[in-house]
């Protein structure tokens, strides 16, 4: 079966935690940076819990999927009690989990996510590597939606390169932290093959090793420079940003009320790909992005909120954006 998009990254077992707020520390600042508190040894009590699947690949593999797309997940987990829980839960979002390998020699990487007045931390137990995601020699899709990626990501990486130029396969690319701090030279090769590039504005920024503030024009205009073809940049409440050598267009926020903040960026990723898939315009990918996102953090969890695409024009149709959010230039 040939899928529209497949996805290759991570899956994890969430567990969302609630500390009381009445005996959290109060946040510190310092440099612009917060920092969340506790005493060393302390015992900290927890007012609410919540189970969920997550992981970049799994989460924007059942956004598609909840938007009309044949979507298909390329990952790893555990043959255990969570991984059988995480195939359950994809096939009942209709993601082709054929893909996804279940290892007896492996437990099943975790996420503890520590929600506090809105914001996250989150501690993560990675038990797979990219050699863990093995390639079949057919890949039958059209995309490639490729997360965050652990060390050692290289060898993956020029593999996709390589099945980009021979099949013609079109690239969604979102690199994680260790693919940001290695910097455009380590990840020149994929870039060049790369039709969509998803990031937010501090990732933009430290990928072009940029130092401070930087302008959003200039993380773009650097980034273009690459060979990807349409950037799109996320900036939390000052809303998204996708440009091309021709176009830029800019968004704001679709009005939420902020529960819990985890898989933002994975739904926009979700619905502005599946929106382009479907051959809409640049501008209105963005507002695709923006509503899906704006519902994930309504909700505890990366998956609970993700819409499906007719409530997506729903709310595109009743809202319009104040005209001080948009902005059409190049």
């Amino acid at each position: 079966m040939r899928h529209d998009v497949v996805t290759i990254g991570d899956v994890t077992r969430d567990i969302f935690v609630f500390p009381a707020e009445n005996e959290m520390e109060k946040p510190l600042s310092r440099d612009g940076e917060k920092f969340l508190l506790f005493e060393h040894g302390d015992k900290i009590t927890i007012s609410d819990i919540h189970y969920d699947i997550g992981g970049a690949a799994g989460n924007v593999a059942v956004g598609l999927s909840k938007l009309g797309l044949s979507t298909g997940i390329l990952s790893s987990a555990g043959h255990d009690q969570e991984g059988e829980e995480i195939i359950a839960k994809l096939n009942k979002a209709k993601v082709d989990t054929t893909q996804l390998t279940l290892r007896k020699d492996k437990k099943t990487s975790f996420g503890i996510i520590i929600s506090y007045q809105t914001e996250r931390t989150i501690l993560v137990f990675q038990s797979f590597r990219p050699e863990d995601f093995v390639i079949p020699k057919e890949l039958e899709t059209n995309w490639i939606y490729l997360g965050p990626l652990g060390e050692d990501y290289r060898k993956l990486y020029a593999q996709i390169t390589g099945l980009a130029a021979e099949k013609n396969l079109k690239i969604a690319l979102n690199p994680g932290s260790i693919q940001l701090h290695d910097g455009l030279n380590a990840l020149a090769g994929l870039l060049r093959v790369t039709k969509i590039l998803f990031i937010n504005r501090e990732e933009g920024e430290e990928l072009i090793g940029a130092n401070g503030v930087t302008n959003i024009r200039e993380i773009i205009n650097q980034l273009l420079k690459t060979g990807v073809e349409i950037i799109v940049v996320t900036d939390g409440k000052d809303g998204a940003y996708v440009a091309t050598k021709e176009e830029f267009f800019k968004i704001g926020t679709y009005p939420a009320e902020r529960k819990e903040t985890t898989g933002a960026g994975d739904a926009f990723a979700a619905a502005y790909l599946a929106s382009y898939i479907k051959n809409n315009k640049l501008f209105d990918c963005l507002k695709w992005g923006a509503v899906n996102s704006a519902s994930v953090i309504e909700k505890v969890g990366a998956q609970e909120g993700l819409l499906s695409t007719s409530t997506i024009k729903k709310r595109m149709s009743e809202y319009r954006w104040p005209a001080e959010s948009l902005r059409f230039s190049r």
